[in-house]
């Protein structure tokens, strides 16, 4: 083998093992377990999302009394048929209030700047968020943020691994175009 061939040979094995070890390294942080511990909070905040098991586990900790108020992010309005069942009423936690909100833009900071405001009309001080766990960092970053509140995250155990790459891109994707825009 020449010694241009050799030279590419290396850099390409130096790119490729240095990519793997980026890509693992990520996809650990975004997987770790860091969430919160289920806390009292004003309200329980359910981010809109794919049907993982979000939905009910934000109306379980509603009925469970950790908040009075579940708050519910639907920006696909009636596209989304499990958030729009616990906006309509048909999977509506027991003795709880249910506000449900498009966010603008349909993003996580636009989650959290709409949370906020709902959260500075009542007199909020602690929300419990849930969402997935590779959104996890990113939520809990943005939340606290824009809110200024407690912010307790705690996510959904299941995960899809079929999505796992799609999250890997999606959040890389989320923390730049954050950091593009001086969210952090």
């Amino acid at each position: 083998m020449n010694r241009h061939l050799r030279r590419v040979a290396v850099v390409a094995v130096v790119l490729t093992v240095t990519g793997a070890a980026v890509l693992t390294t990520w996809g650990a942080f975004l997987l770790r377990p860091h969430g919160d511990d289920p806390a009292p909070a004003d309200a329980v905040v359910m981010l809109a999302g794919a049907d993982d098991g979000r939905h009910l586990y934000a109306r379980d900790l509603v009925e469970a009394g950790y908040a009075d108020t579940l708050l519910v992010s639907n920006p696909g309005g009636n596209s989304e048929k499990v958030a729009r069942r616990l906006c309509t009423g048909i999977a509506l936690p027991a003795d709880a209030e249910v506000v449900c909100f498009s966010p603008d833009p349909r993003t996580t900071w636009g989650e959290a700047q709409m949370v906020s405001a709902i959260a500075e009309r009542r007199g909020w001080e602690r929300i419990l968020v849930v969402t997935n766990r590779p959104h996890t960092v990113r939520v809990k970053t943005w939340m606290r943020t824009v809110t200024g509140l407690d912010v307790r995250v705690t996510p959904v155990q299941r995960l899809d691994t079929t999505m796992l790459p799609v999250h890997l891109v999606w959040e890389a994707a989320g923390w730049i175009k954050g950091k593009l825009n001086g969210q952090w």
